[in-house]
């Protein structure tokens, strides 16, 4: 809960109005039991301690022993030769990644993790030497029709060959916690007949079935998208885009090449201030959340709202058509986020009597929404030139059960535009930062981009999918074989230890890590001076 706890902090004005609208019952009563129980602490304390009985010398005492188990606990245990106990010592009992979050204690990690976001002293160095891994690094991403335009900046790509540009509208829906199992075109077993639209999408589009998203929350998912930058320890912090280097603005390079820009979301304008940061940091024309949005449908409960979220921007697709412009559009749902507030009656597929049950209906409501965005699409008449890409910002982690590593973060990723391109099943390993790459070369855009990515649909290029999990980092390359390393130790393979496969896993993770906070430290990840 380390980073969830500072952003819940830096949110706290928006926890606290939710709190006080939707569980004010609950919270007069914690604070009651809360103040009637801390009376009775207090009054058998009293009774029971009196500092009179308490000699200065037994105070010494006391305080010289407890200082001891301290220093004896801190050193974990009759080591006071070597250094205090830190985070790799919870690696020490190595049984499962599972089985070491369960061993870092919450005030542990806290401080490890203030540690690291205030000076980055604790962070773990991987001790990779930056050079070769700069030049690993340069040689996995490059693809063929691409070139890098300036040493300086070493992992900064443009297209080698820029021919007609197609003037394709784009729209990408970022799906809030969307998670395979329960959509019945990626489970390939169960038939929860909670998303038929996108079921329709999927099996009518470009489905990769081997998606991955870039960490275990939403922040991972839009950094990696629209920034093209993976978050890894001591660079981005995990709860916000405090970003201190240049990096690609995908809004403006949309915007550079005439099109009207816009991103949109169904939570509220202040909610991890994505509003702001597309208008101020990734240069979108027109940012919109939940107050902008006319209620269209009578629910149950103030939610957040997908449908109208939907409405808006086919609207404003329609407009931008009629105006004869192209348009790029980014949008994010919410309704699938805990708490999974029910929406209207007419979407209780299930008894919302669980958790589970109450996402699938929560689901079924977020696919019905985007079938009348698709419906809407249609009508106006841009359907035809229009470039769908749904992709999940991470999954329905909270209940939703996973087998290993790479099912934990394996998300629903489709590009769909059945006019201009063939349905097709991919099977390599793609990521969210493939984003920028693969809009870069669909939209032949010239000017240059960064990210820790490929373009989806060449085929040839090498595939894969780097991942933050917690305090270690997750590799995934094309055929799907993966590593996990905390950058002193290889917690989790796919690959025998002894073979070539182990070593070149291993080997490009730690490069990609070490260029990714190497080139964000020395602000050398993207130059911004060459965009207009």
């Amino acid at each position: 809960m380390t980073e969830d706890l500072l952003l819940a902090w830096r949110d706290k004005t928006f926890i606290l109005g939710y709190v006080f609208k939707h569980y004010l019952p609950a919270l007069i009563l914690i604070v009651f039991v809360s103040f009637f129980l801390e009376i009775k602490i207090i009054k058998f304390i009293g009774k029971q301690y009196n500092p009179k009985l308490i000699s200065l010398f037994k105070e010494v005492g006391i305080f010289i022993v407890v200082s001891f188990f301290v220093i004896l606990g801190r050193r974990g245990g009759f080591n006071f030769s070597g250094m205090p106990l830190n985070l790799i010592d919870a690696y020490k009992i190595q049984k499962s990644p599972a089985n070491i979050q369960l061993i870092l204690n919450g005030i542990f990690t806290q401080y490890y993790f203030l540690k690291g976001t205030n000076d980055t002293k604790g962070v773990i160095n991987s001790g990779y030497p930056a050079e070769q891994a700069l030049k690993n690094a340069k040689s996995f991403l490059l693809s063929e029709n691409e070139i890098f335009p300036d040493e300086k900046y070493p992992i900064m790509r443009r297209l080698k060959n820029s021919g007609k540009r197609q003037n394709y509208n784009v729209v990408v829906v970022l799906l809030e916690s969307w998670t395979p199992k329960y959509i019945d075109s990626f489970n390939g077993n169960k038939c929860y007949n909670v998303t038929p639209v996108f079921d329709k999408i999927a099996n009518g589009g470009i489905k990769f079935v081997n998606a991955y998203s870039a960490g275990p929350r939403s922040q991972f998912g839009l950094i990696a998208s629209l920034v093209g930058m993976q978050i890894v320890p001591g660079t981005v912090h995990y709860y916000g885009f405090d970003i201190m280097s240049a990096f690609t603005k995908i809004g403006a390079a949309f915007r550079n090449i005439g099109y009207h820009t816009l991103y949109a979301q169904s939570y509220e304008r202040k909610s991890i201030m994505m509003c702001s940061v597309a208008e101020n940091m990734l240069g979108f024309d027109r940012s919109y959340g939940k107050e902008n949005f006319p209620q269209l449908m009578n629910y149950k409960y103030d939610n957040t709202y997908d449908y109208e979220m939907c409405d808006f921007i086919s609207k404003k697709a329609g407009e931008s058509h009629d105006q004869g412009k192209s348009f790029f559009i980014c949008a994010f749902t919410g309704t699938t986020h805990i708490p999974f507030i029910q929406t209207a009656a007419q979407f209780e597929k299930y008894p919302p009597n669980s958790e589970e049950n109450k996402y699938l209906n929560n689901l079924y409501y977020a696919d019905y929404s985007i079938g009348h965005f698709i419906e809407q699409a249609k009508k106006d008449g841009y359907f035809d030139d229009t470039i769908f890409i749904f992709m999940a910002d991470h999954i329905a982690g909270n209940f939703a059960s996973a087998a290993n590593t790479k099912q934990r973060f394996k998300i629903p990723m489709v590009i769909y535009a059945p006019k201009i391109f063939k349905p097709q099943v991919v099977e390599y390993t793609v990521s969210q930062a493939d984003l920028i790459p693969t809009l870069y070369h669909l939209m032949d855009i010239a000017e240059p981009f960064s990210a820790i990515g490929v373009n989806a649909l060449d085929k040839d290029a090498n595939h894969f999918a780097l991942i933050c999990d917690g305090m270690n980092i997750v590799f995934i390359n094309k055929k799907g074989d993966y590593i996990s390393n905390n950058r002193i130790m290889v917690v989790e393979s796919s690959a025998d230890k002894d073979s070539s496969e182990y070593s070149s896993l291993n080997e490009t993770l730690l490069s990609l890590d070490k260029s990714i906070t190497e080139l964000i430290k020395t602000n050398r990840w993207y130059d911004s001076g060459k965009v207009a």
